[in-house]
């Protein structure tokens, strides 16, 4: 009687521990999963940091709705931004309500040490030329794309970024005007509920 018992008990150990096995196992291939459905159609590093915007993000953005509804959006480790023929940089941000993509690019490469210039923002949805049209940078691209859920990104409207750059550390500000999101469907977009008019704030990456 002891021995049966003893084996009953031992059969479910085993199928506890096999059990166990398959649920973990589960989890990390749904994990992994979900990491990479999630990767897709968000370029750059993933936003770092935790909790409200501050001080210690190196990005740090203010949208501002025609309501006047103000979200922060940043990131806490300061992100690359390549600068072979033309300054990029491309990163998410969190935020309190949603992740947003932000993309930079300058029209030209940004020298490792450059003195504060005020560029003029691109304005509509545009980019950038395959080839730089100049040595030095005059004009600049900014998009700032929602996620969570995705929508098309904000269009420019007017707006300047002032940026230098120190030991290959480079700093600018923002402070420009946008409408959107954009749609295909809406060749002149008129703004929607919560959508920002204002986004402005500073930013530092390593090129």
């Amino acid at each position: 009687m002891r021995q049966a018992l003893f084996g009953t008990r031992q059969r479910i150990a085993i199928f506890a521990i096999v059990l166990g096995s398959v649920v973990l196992f589960v989890a990390m291939v749904s994990w992994v999963g979900y990491l990479v459905v999630d990767s897709i159609g968000a370029p750059g590093p993933s936003a770092t940091g935790s909790g409200p915007c501050g001080s210690a993000d190196s990005v740090n953005l203010q949208l501002v709705s025609a309501e006047g509804h103000t979200v922060q959006a940043c990131t806490r480790d300061r992100p690359a931004c390549p600068n072979a023929t033309r300054f990029s940089l491309s990163n998410q941000l969190r935020s309190s309500s949603r992740r947003y993509i932000l993309l930079i690019q300058l029209d030209a490469a940004l020298p490792a040490e450059a003195a504060e210039q005020t560029l003029t923002l691109h304005p509509g949805p545009g980019f950038m030329p395959d080839e730089p049209a100049s040595s030095t940078p005059t004009s600049a691209l900014i998009q700032v794309t929602p996620r969570d859920p995705y929508e098309n990104g904000y269009t420019t409207v007017s707006g300047a970024l002032t940026i230098s750059s120190t030991h290959g550390v480079a700093r600018g500000r923002i402070d420009g005007n946008f409408t959107g999101p954009t749609r295909p469907d809406r060749p002149a977009p008129t703004p929607i509920p919560g959508s920002p008019v204002q986004i402005a704030g500073t930013f530092a990456c390593n090129h």
